[in-house]
């Protein structure tokens, strides 16, 4: 009888741990304002860059048991007037699952110009882009063939107001049901998407050295320049002081002066945001 009460008390034990990791829910936070990549970027002239598109000013990451729905939120509507599902955001979602330095990926999708701290290396990124999945693939294979595997497309995707919700399987990050999400590393990239990329660029937009009718300013005409524009840092708890920690953290940049030679190129190193530590 003392066995199977035992027993009972275990299975009991183990449901409700598994209930509390599957309603894991994380909220970050990041300061309004600061959609300027390095602290002087500026938005290309068209209107459809509406102020506040590329100002991320806060996510949420929720387990839901076989499934981890990400909503990233930004300080402008979603607008619906060109794209195939929306018009401008790319949210790229950095994932380290161990804390292991240099156990994954230091590099970033081809065309996003920034690299992670080895401390930091990544085993799977979420691509969130408005165009066709079969673009999008097609991207992939053509530009970023030896990561493909560990590119993953979210299952659904929603805009919602002034956010983008994301839907991801756990079997196709590769891990199990029952892991803590609050364990792992997140790096959060706001990018403007385009259909129209440079030659090694997986659907973003560059930043150029002026802006223009559809370009970002304030960077390179070369390529060594991040064409990221916003993204949580340090503690993604939205202080002030993230602003400028994020300005300084990608400002180190160099780039040379040819778009296609990236081999005197100098990328800034960003870390990700660990909610648990």
């Amino acid at each position: 009888m003392r066995s199977k009460s035992l027993l009972i008390s275990t299975l009991i034990m183990l449901l409700l741990a598994s209930t509390l990791i599957a309603g894991t829910k994380i909220e970050f936070s990041d300061p309004k304002g600061d959609d300027k990549g390095p602290g002087y970027y500026t938005y290309p002239t068209n209107p459809i860059y509406k102020p506040g598109s590329f100002d991320l000013t806060g996510a949420t990451i929720e387990d839901k048991g076989d499934k981890i729905e990400f909503v990233v939120k930004f300080a402008a509507p979603v607008s619906f007037d060109w794209g195939d599902y929306w018009d401008v955001q790319q949210i790229q979602i950095y994932l380290d699952f161990d804390r292991v330095e240099n156990s994954g990926y230091t590099e970033t999708i081809p065309g996003t110009q920034l690299l992670v701290d080895p401390a930091n290396a990544w085993e799977k990124v979420v691509f969130i882009d408005p165009h066709t999945v079969p673009k999008i693939n097609g991207e992939i294979e053509m530009k970023a063939a030896h990561m493909k595997d560990d590119i993953v497309l979210p299952s659904k995707i929603k805009p919602i107001g002034k956010s983008l919700k994301a839907t991801v399987n756990k079997a196709d990050l590769g891990v199990a049901e029952d892991v803590d999400i609050s364990k792992w590393g997140y790096g959060i990239l706001m990018l403007s998407a385009t259909g129209f990329p440079g030659d090694w660029c997986v659907l973003m937009r560059r930043v150029n050295e002026y802006e223009g009718d559809h370009r970002f300013g304030g960077g390179a005409d070369g390529a060594g320049d991040p064409n990221v524009i916003d993204l949580f840092v340090d503690n993604a708890d939205g202080s002030d002081d993230e602003a400028q920690i994020q300005y300084d953290m990608i400002d180190g940049w160099e780039s040379g002066m040819d778009p296609e030679d990236r081999s005197d190129d100098k990328l800034s190193v960003i870390k990700l945001v660990y909610p648990s530590q």
